[in-house]
Formats: C-alpha cells, sequence, structure tokens
C-alpha cells in the first residue's frame, strides 16, 4: 500500500509540472516573456528524477522521500520571476487563471486513477512490489487498463473525466480532448467538465481558443456562470479578439469569486486594470475618429 502511494504521489508532482506549467503560458500572447516556464520544467523533472534515484538506492527513506517531495512541490507553485527579473505583465499573468483551476485539479486527480482501476494491492507485481518507482511504460499501461475498461462500459462519465485528466496530465492534448467528449455527452451541464475541456480542446489546437473550445466556455457559463476556469477563459477569448471591455467584465466577475489580497487576485486585478486601459484607448481613438475634420473623409471617396 504505501508502494501504491509513492508511486501516485509520484504522477502527482509529474501532472503538476506538466500541467501546471504549461498552463501558466498557455493563452498569453506573443511576445510576452518573464514567467520562467521551459527552464524550470526541466529543473524540476531533473530533481523528480534524482529523488527517485535516490529513493530506488535507499539512499533516500519514505518520510524523507516525502518530505523533499513536498518541498519540491512548493517550489514549483512558488516558480516565479526574480526579483532582479522584469516584473511579469498583466499578460503575462492572465492564464494563471486556468492554472490555479486545472494545475491543481490534475495533480489530486492522479490519485483517483489509481484507485478506479481497483484495489490499490490489485496492481501487477512489477507495480507493487518493492520500493520501486514509476516509470512512463508503466504508467502507460495503467491508462490503458482504465481506457480498457471504459470501453466495456462506455457510460462510465467519472472514469472518462478521469483518463481525459490524465491524458492532459502527459501532455497528450487530443487524445484528452476525445475522453473529454465522451464525458461531455454524459454530462452535458458540468460547467467544470466543459472548461476542462475547452482548455484541453485549445491545447490540443495550438493554444487557439476560438472556434469549438470558445462555445465550450459558453455552455459553461450557461451552466454555471460563476465557475472560476470559464470565466478566465472567457475574459482571455475576448482579450484576445480585442474586445477589451468584456473580457474586463469577465474579469471582474472571477475577481469577486477569489480570496481578496491573494496573488491570484493581484494578478487578475493587474489584468482588469489593463483590459480596461486598452479599452478606454480604443474609445478614444474612435471618438478622435468621428471628429468632424475626421468624419468627412468617407464622403470624399
Amino acid at each position: 500500500m504505501t508502494t501504491f502511494w509513492i508511486i501516485a504521489g509520484a504522477l502527482a508532482v509529474m501532472a503538476l509540472l506538466i500541467v501546471a506549467m504549461p498552463l501558466l503560458k498557455s493563452h498569453a500572447r506573443p511576445g510576452f516573456g518573464g514567467l520562467r516556464t521551459e527552464p524550470s520544467v526541466s529543473v524540476y523533472r531533473d530533481q523528480l528524477a534524482e529523488l527517485e534515484e535516490d529513493r530506488r538506492a535507499g539512499r533516500l527513506g519514505g518520510d524523507q522521500y516525502e518530505q523533499a517531495r513536498g518541498e519540491l512541490e512548493r517550489r514549483i507553485l512558488e516558480d516565479l520571476p526574480d526579483a532582479d527579473a522584469p516584473a511579469a505583465t498583466p499578460a503575462q499573468r492572465r492564464p494563471r487563471a486556468a492554472a490555479v483551476a486545472a494545475g491543481v485539479a490534475v495533480p489530486l486527480l492522479a490519485v483517483p486513477l489509481y484507485l478506479a482501476l481497483g484495489n490499490p494491492a490489485s496492481l501487477s507485481p512489477q507495480q507493487g512490489a518493492g520500493p520501486h518507482g514509476v516509470d512512463p511504460q508503466q504508467i502507460d499501461a495503467m491508462i490503458g487498463q482504465l481506457a480498457a475498461r471504459l470501453e466495456k462500459n462506455p457510460k462510465d462519465g467519472d472514469g472518462w473525466i478521469m483518463l481525459a485528466r490524465s491524458q492532459a496530465a502527459l501532455g497528450r492534448f487530443g487524445e484528452a480532448s476525445s475522453a473529454y467528449a465522451r464525458s461531455a455527452a454524459l454530462f452535458p451541464d458540468d460547467a467544470q467538465l466543459l472548461a476542462d475541456y475547452a482548455d484541453t480542446l485549445a491545447m490540443a489546437r495550438g493554444r487557439r481558443l476560438q472556434g469549438d473550445p470558445e462555445k465550450l466556455v459558453e455552455r459553461a457559463l450557461r451552466a454555471d456562470p460563476n465557475n472560476v476556469k470559464a470565466l478566465a477563459l472567457a475574459g482571455t477569448i475576448a482579450f484576445e479578439n480585442s474586445d477589451f471591455a468584456t473580457a474586463a467584465n469577465y474579469w471582474q466577475r472571477l475577481r469577486g469569486l477569489i480570496p481578496p489580497g491573494s496573488e491570484f487576485a493581484d494578478s487578475i486585478r493587474a489584468s482588469i486594470d489593463e483590459a480596461k486601459s486598452l479599452a478606454d484607448a480604443g474609445g478614444r481613438m474612435r471618438q478622435a475618429a468621428g471628429a468632424p475634420g475626421n468624419a468627412q473623409a468617407p464622403a470624399l471617396r
């Protein structure tokens, strides 16, 4: 049983690495940098591998491993630009709205994935015996077992959700989108499911939210107008469409749903300020274009 939880915990860390970090930049506009995502992912993956190796070699006991892994998780969540680095712009911070919702949900659901496969003790001897870490082949095997069970029981909506989130944790966004489609057909009014589906489908399509992902976000908000992730994505869609007033409106609604004074709340406030500023600037430009001196131009053609 202890080995099972170590394996589940390892997958949780990997899920956080693979999902939360990319989401921090998943819908940012081109030209914005600052978040140390790519170097951090590489570093943390190496550190996780070292932890696993030390545990397998007996250099770390179970308690030591758990403590070190917990510290690694904390550092992942705190991975922000250096104090000497340029401050992140609101556009850089904006995708964190989705990251908070999805990056935390996926690691928590990594454990139910294993539970969905049955009793942890029923894992194969190669998976469950001895102080061995999980490897990609084992993860694939576990996901394959879950997929096989779902083919025999296709109306297991929760199972499809777990499969989708597990596939997304491994960066298999196309396969994850297919699993989300199966679950969405069974739970058509589940706002969180629809928001997760929208985000994953956007990732599968090169991080483009327009089209089907946007329609899914609209469905999510119809089902639950206060869904945090759906509001975050809706604001991002509006912002990318240069509808800054609408983006600010969505993010203002989002801001009212999160704890005030938190870093997340601060980032949302900064994004709202930027959207309002751009909306005001656009209004001034339209007003100037409508001035008498400019209004005559169309009549000359």
